[in-house]
């Protein structure tokens, strides 16, 4: 991003402000919150495809009639190790918040748990969710499946999701490790942030609608995303929309509407697990040994080009640390609309303190 750009804020008064415009689109409060708080930490971690540019969108679908105002929740089934919630087409961000919930108390009960919701929405990054588990002393698991714009390894058209993993574990260090990747080489996020910040992509993330390369944003929301990895990034994405998807009931694989072009409810699916240390060992002792397994990461001799060398999340951990003191980067392009949907809803005030720099 460009410092020419790039307007940088303090992400508390960031975090507020996501909270009034929901508050002022309807949302209840309590649901205000929980959707503010996922958004600005996608931002904090630098993942900023998942952030508060998501507002307009999702809000947008919302005027649609394509999310609900208030969510509600309803219990499909459960067992005490299992649990399938309908969030009747309500929030992402709520529905896992509540999932959370259920699988944290059922794994400290039982050792370990999975929760899955349906006809559901966009729940954020794997992540947040992830580390929210890892916090309760557990390892935590967790997918989401999307849009077809991602064509299997083979295919011509498009009929998966870029489908994330998100494995979190506890460590030594207090900070939770975290694994967060989408199957495909780029999340499709990154290139909707792309076409509104008006910059090109790094060829390979993507093809055009007649299979050609492109680097050109608007190009490749179009066309489709390409696997990472080729057959096992196809073959991930298959088995996580099964999870995710088929096995929740939720709509899975062609039958999933693209957020932005089809007028229609998503009803994506949500698969989260937890797995309790304190089953297999003492938390304590979980932790030292991850300290030993971070610390041979860490301390390997880089190769050539490379300075060091990180375990899974020292990026996004790293980026949080200075987001927080320095404030947080947003492109002009975002806070423009940012404060423009804030002032859709009637959120006017004071919203020229948003800015440290």
């Amino acid at each position: 991003m460009d410092a020419q750009e790039r307007v940088s804020v303090d992400w508390r008064r960031l975090q507020a402000l996501a909270r009034a415009i929901f508050l002022g689109a309807g949302l209840p409060d309590g649901e205000a919150q929980i959707i503010a708080d996922s958004l600005v930490a996608a931002n904090l971690a630098g993942v900023h495809s998942h952030g508060v540019t998501r507002i307009s969108d999702y809000l947008e679908r919302m005027e649609r009639g394509l999310v609900t105002r208030a969510t509600r929740i309803d219990v499909v089934r459960e067992t005490a190790t299992t649990a399938l919630l309908d969030a009747n087409n309500g929030w992402g961000q709520v529905a896992s918040q509540r999932a959370v919930e259920v699988v944290v108390e059922k794994a400290r009960d039982f050792g370990s748990a999975w929760v899955g919701v349906s006809n559901s929405n966009h729940y954020g990054t794997a992540a947040y969710w992830t580390s929210r588990i890892a916090s309760e002393g557990m390892v935590g698991i967790s997918s989401t499946n999307a849009s077809p714009v991602m064509a299997p390894f083979g295919a011509r058209r498009a009929s998966l999701g870029t489908n994330p993993i998100s494995i979190a574990v506890p460590s030594g260090s207090g900070a939770p490790v975290i694994l967060d990747m989408a199957t495909s080489i780029q999340a499709r996020g990154k290139i909707i942030l792309a076409a509104k910040n008006g910059e090109p992509i790094p060829e390979g993330w993507a093809i055009t609608r007649d299979g050609r390369p492109t680097t050109d944003p608007r190009e490749a929301l179009e066309g489709s995303m390409l696997p990472a990895a080729g057959p096992k990034g196809s073959g991930l994405a298959i088995m996580l929309d099964v999870l995710t998807g088929v096995l929740t009931g939720a709509r899975f694989g062609l039958g999933v509407p693209r957020m932005y072009e089809d007028p229609e409810p998503q009803q994506l699916g949500h698969i989260f697990a937890a797995i309790n240390v304190e089953a297999m060992m003492s938390l304590g002792e979980f932790r030292a040994r991850m300290s030993e397994k971070e610390r041979e990461t860490r301390e390997s001799p880089p190769a050539e080009g490379f300075d060091r060398v990180l375990m899974p999340g020292d990026v996004e951990l790293e980026k949080e640390e200075a987001h927080r003191s320095s404030g947080l980067p947003l492109s002009k392009g975002v806070y423009e609309e940012l404060l423009s949907t804030a002032r859709r809803y009637g959120v006017s005030r004071r919203l020229d303190e948003l800015r440290t720099m």
